[in-house]
C-alpha cells in the first residue's frame, strides 16, 4: 500500500469528504506541480518558486527548533498556518500532549502530494488534529467556536508564509480579531449577563406582540436608506437633515435620534442594540410617536415605553431569547459587530435599500471630539463634571484610554481613533467585502477611511431624487404588519415547559452537589472512588442531554472557561473543588432563571401587568 493510499484510509476515518476530495483530485492530477528532492537525512522536502518549504539537511530537526521557540505554557489549541509535508505537525504533536491542532493548508495539491510522500498517518490519526484543506479563511470561526474556552496560538511556518503571504496575512488578522472578540465578549458577559436576563424575561410578553424583522426584508428595494450615526460629524448633516428626509430612509441608531428630534426630523428606524441602563438614558424626553423601533427583547425594557411608535424585534443572540423563538416565531437576525451602527448597516441592508449613505460614522474622533453635540454622552459628561475633573478632562480620558492613534481619513488626512473602533472598522470593511453590489457611502470627510465604503459629499447626496412620497407609502404599509394570532399561547406554553425542563435539570445539580461531598469524603479515607465517579459521568450524560443546559449554563461561561484553561491535570482536590463549584453555580443559576422566568410566565399572561 502506498503512502497515499494508507494516508486516505485513516482521513476515510476522521475525515471522508477530504478524503474523497483529494481521491477525486488525484485521480485528475498525475503529475506534481513542484520540484522534489531529497534532503542529506533521506526525508524528502518541496521546492516552490525557487524555495525549499523544508531544510535541504534535515526537515525534522529544523521543524523541532521552530516550535519549540514557538509553543506556548498556556495554549491549549494551536493553528498551524500551512501543512507542508507535515513535519511541523509531527514536532506539534510530540511535544505536547492533548492541545487541539487546526491545520490550515490553502493548497490543496500541496497537501495531495504531503501524503504521497510520506506516511502520516500518526497525524491524520492522533484525533486531536482537525484539517481545513483548501478553505476560506472565514471558516475557521465556526471550527474554533467548536472549541469554546481554548487558549489560542497561530503558528506560520515563514517559507509556506512567503509562498501565500495574502492568505497567511488574511488568517493572522482573522484569528487576533476573533481572539480580541471573545475576551470583550466574556468580560462583557462577566459584567452584563444577568442584567440581559432580567431584561430579556422581563419583556418576553413582546415575543407575542411584535413582529420580526423578517416580515421587512426588502420592503424599501429600489430606495436608498441615510444611517445616522452619533459621531461628532453629524453635526454638519443635522442643518440638512430635512432635505435629506425627502430622499432617504432614515434610519438611526439610538444615540442619535436626540440630535435627529433637536433638528425637528423624526427618523423612520430607531435601531437599539445595547441593553445597559445607561444606554437607554439616550432616550430620555425623546418624545416619538412615529419612529419605528428595532431591537431585540434584552432591551432595557423602558426603550420600549419611551419610543411609542410600531416595534419590531430582531432575533436575540442569547441561549434563552433562542429558546423562545424556536417556540413561538423566529423573527430575524442582525449581524453583531459589537456596535448598534453595525447592526444599523445591517438592518439597513435587510431592508433591500439600493444604496446606504452614513452620516456621523466617524469610527474615530475628528478634531478629538466623541460624539455630536447634545448626545447623551456629551450631557453625561458635563453633569458628572466639577472643580477637579472637568468635562475637559473627562472627554480627554475617554480618548487615551482606549489606545488613541492616528489613522487615514476620508479626506485623505488623518483622524484620530483607537482600538475599540478598530474592531468596528474591520468589522465594516468584512462586509463591504461580503457585499460587493450593495453600495456603501460615508459622507463625514474626517471620518476613519473605510476599504470598500466610498467617501460621498453632502452636495451628492442631495443630488438623490426626492422619494419621500414612495417612503411614507411603504411605511404605511410597515405599520399594518401584525404578528401570527396564536403567539401567546405558544410563549406561555414554551415558558411553562422551560419552568419544567429547569426543575428537572435543578434535580440534577442537587444531586451533583451530593455527589461530590460524598467522593471529596472517600478520598480523605482513602476509599475507592470509582463507584462515584462513574455515576457523576453518568450524571453529566444526563446533563447534556437536558434541553435547558445552554440556558441554566449561560451565565457560567466564564467559570467554565478558567476551568477550560488548566492545562495540566488537577490533582485530586482541586477536581472535587473545581466540581462542587460547577454544580453548586449551576443550581443557583437555575433558580435565578426560574425566578425570572416564573415572572415572564405572569407577564406573558397579563402583558399590563
Amino acid at each position: 500500500m502506498s503512502f497515499l493510499e494508507s494516508n486516505l484510509a485513516i482521513l476515510d476515518k476522521y475525515n471522508p469528504p477530504l478524503a474523497a476530495l483529494l481521491r477525486n483530485v488525484s485521480e485528475r492530477n498525475s503529475l506534481s506541480p513542484y520540484s522534489l528532492s531529497t534532503t542529506r537525512t533521506g526525508q524528502p522536502t518541496v521546492e516552490i518558486g525557487g524555495q525549499l518549504i523544508h531544510s535541504r539537511f534535515d526537515p525534522v530537526k529544523e521543524s523541532d527548533r521552530f516550535v519549540e521557540n514557538q509553543l506556548s505554557p498556556s495554549a491549549s489549541l494551536y493553528i498551524q498556518g500551512g501543512f507542508g509535508l507535515g513535519y511541523h505537525s509531527e514536532a506539534l504533536l510530540a511535544k505536547t500532549a492533548n492541545e487541539i491542532l487546526l491545520v490550515v493548508e490553502p493548497d490543496l495539491l500541496l497537501f495531495l502530494q504531503a501524503l504521497s510522500l510520506r506516511d502520516l498517518t500518526e497525524v491524520t490519526s492522533s484525533g486531536r488534529v482537525v484539517f481545513l484543506v483548501n478553505r476560506e479563511v472565514e471558516d475557521i470561526i465556526t471550527v474554533l467556536e467548536q472549541f469554546p474556552g481554548k487558549e489560542v496560538q497561530l503558528l506560520i511556518v515563514r517559507s509556506l508564509y512567503d509562498y501565500m503571504s495574502e492568505y497567511y496575512d488574511s488568517l493572522r488578522n482573522t484569528i487576533t480579531n476573533y481572539i480580541s472578540r471573545r475576551k470583550v465578549n466574556l468580560s462583557t458577559l462577566q459584567k452584563f449577563g444577568k442584567l440581559w436576563l432580567r431584561n430579556l424575561s422581563e419583556n418576553a410578553h413582546l415575543l407575542a406582540t411584535a413582529p420580526g424583522i423578517t416580515t421587512l426584508e426588502k420592503t424599501f428595494e429600489g430606495l436608498p436608506t441615510l444611517l445616522i450615526a452619533a459621531g461628532p460629524s453629524l453635526d454638519l448633516i443635522l442643518p440638512i437633515l430635512g432635505e435629506l428626509q425627502n430622499r432617504f430612509v432614515i434610519v438611526a441608531v439610538d444615540t442619535a435620534l436626540r440630535a435627529c428630534l433637536k433638528a425637528g426630523i423624526e427618523p423612520d428606524f430607531t435601531v437599539v442594540a445595547d441593553p445597559q441602563f445607561w444606554n437607554s438614558r439616550h432616550l430620555d424626553r425623546c418624545i416619538t410617536g412615529k419612529s419605528i423601533l428595532i431591537s431585540d427583547i434584552s432591551t432595557f425594557p423602558s426603550v420600549f415605553r419611551q419610543i411609542r411608535g410600531k416595534h419590531f424585534l430582531c432575533s436575540s443572540a442569547f441561549p434563552l431569547g433562542r429558546y423562545l423563538e424556536a417556540q413561538t416565531e423566529t423573527k430575524g437576525k442582525l449581524k453583531a459587530g459589537g456596535s448598534v451602527s453595525t447592526a444599523a448597516w445591517d438592518f439597513c441592508r435587510l431592508i433591500g435599500s439600493t444604496e446606504i449613505w452614513c452620516a456621523g460614522l466617524d469610527l474615530g474622533f475628528p478634531d478629538k471630539q466623541t460624539h455630536c453635540r447634545g448626545s447623551f454622552f456629551e450631557q453625561r459628561v458635563h453633569w458628572l463634571s466639577h472643580r477637579d475633573r472637568p468635562a475637559e478632562n473627562a472627554s480627554w480620558h475617554a480618548l487615551i484610554d482606549a489606545g488613541l492613534h492616528t489613522v487615514k481619513s476620508n479626506d485623505g488626512e488623518s483622524t484620530w481613533s483607537d482600538r475599540r473602533m478598530k474592531l468596528y472598522i474591520q468589522w465594516f470593511e468584512e462586509q463591504m467585502s461580503k457585499f460587493p453590489s450593495l453600495q456603501s457611502y460615508n459622507i463625514s470627510p474626517k471620518g476613519v477611511n473605510i476599504e470598500g465604503m466610498d467617501y460621498a459629499s453632502l452636495e451628492d447626496a442631495l443630488r438623490k431624487k426626492p422619494s419621500r412620497g414612495e417612503i411614507e407609502k411603504r411605511i404605511t404599509h410597515i405599520r399594518s404588519i401584525v404578528p401570527e394570532e396564536n403567539l401567546k399561547d405558544k410563549l406561555i406554553s414554551a415558558i411553562s415547559s422551560l419552568l419544567r425542563e429547569l426543575s428537572a435539570l435543578n434535580a440534577f445539580a442537587e444531586k451533583g452537589m451530593d455527589l461530590t461531598n460524598q467522593l471529596e469524603k472517600l478520598f480523605y479515607k482513602g476509599e475507592d472512588l470509582s463507584e462515584v465517579l462513574a455515576e457523576l459521568d453518568r450524571l453529566d450524560d444526563s446533563i447534556l442531554r437536558q434541553s435547558g443546559k445552554e440556558i441554566a449554563g449561560f451565565i457560567l461561561q466564564n467559570f467554565i472557561s478558567e476551568i477550560l484553561k488548566e492545562k495540566e491535570s488537577p490533582d485530586p482536590e482541586s477536581i472535587i473543588r473545581n466540581s462542587r463549584s460547577l454544580y453548586r453555580k449551576l443550581h443557583d443559576s437555575i433558580c435565578f432563571n426560574r425566578e425570572l422566568m416564573e415572572k415572564a410566565l405572569k407577564n406573558s399572561k397579563n402583558p399590563q401587568v
